[in-house]
């Protein structure tokens, strides 16, 4: 049975809702539109616009990783050693 046979969804052409599948709604070039979002930057900084945003202070962040996380990307995380 394919994930999407028994999908409760809204329908993308009309008014309405369906059971499985629809083209373009659940294929591999998209997902559900109720899925979609919109980032839209707020404000410069942390708080108040001064000093840097929390987040981008975590080491997990795109050009800001820690050493773990360059660990972690290059998945050196774990060593296997035979006995």
């Amino acid at each position: 049975m394919h994930q999407t046979d028994t999908l409760f969804h809204k329908t993308k052409v009309f008014m309405g809702f369906m059971f499985g599948g629809e083209a373009d709604n659940h294929a591999v070039n998209t997902v559900p539109k109720e899925t979609l979002v919109k980032i839209t930057k707020a404000e410069d900084g942390g708080l108040g616009g001064r000093g840097i945003w929390a987040p981008a202070t975590t080491g997990f962040s795109p050009g800001n990783e820690s050493e773990f996380m360059k660990k972690y990307l290059a998945g050196n995380l774990i060593e296997i050693k035979k006995a």
